[in-house]
């Protein structure tokens, strides 16, 4: 195989030049890390091959440290503020006005996790899936609330 298609692609370069910068490297610790990687062989991107590269970007990334971690806890986040508005909309539209800590607890009850008695760590110990499963339910719930609010009211007198 040819030399120099055995060689760091652009992407790769890229990619790690990304992350590199992401957590927050300035050039020498860049350059000290890719030489501690490397066993000494080098110090200089241009230097890897393509599997080394690749496994220098997998390793980077398994730190936990890199954009797509972020991009994943956002997620989460997102996911849980959406319960929050969900919940909180429901309990709205029933005529309660009812607290933050309250909201937290009903999705902890919904999701069926055993309280310690810290809400914020309870609530954000509910999986991304029950999360959406809660998220959805409760915009049932509102759903079903609206239908009931339309239907006249017929007395049995």
């Amino acid at each position: 195989m040819n030399k120099v298609a055995n060689r760091i692609s652009d992407r790769q370069r890229r990619s790690l030049f990304y992350i590199f910068k992401s957590m927050k490297f300035n050039d020498e610790m860049r350059h000290d890390f890719i030489l501690d990687y490397t066993d000494g062989r080098t110090d200089s991107l241009k230097d890897l091959d393509y599997i080394e590269a690749q496994e220098m970007i997998r390793y980077l990334q398994e730190l936990g440290r890199t954009p797509q971690t972020r991009k994943y806890k956002s997620e989460s986040d997102r996911l849980r503020k959406g319960v929050i508005k969900a919940i909180g909309q429901y309990f709205e539209d029933s005529g309660l006005n009812v607290s933050l800590d309250y909201i937290k607890s009903t999705a902890i009850r919904a999701a069926g996790i055993v309280p310690t008695g810290f809400v914020s760590h309870d609530f954000n110990r509910i999986p991304e899936t029950t999360l959406t499963r809660i998220y959805n339910e409760f915009c049932r719930k509102q759903s079903v609330m609206r239908v009931k609010d339309r239907i006249p009211k017929i007395g049995l007198n």
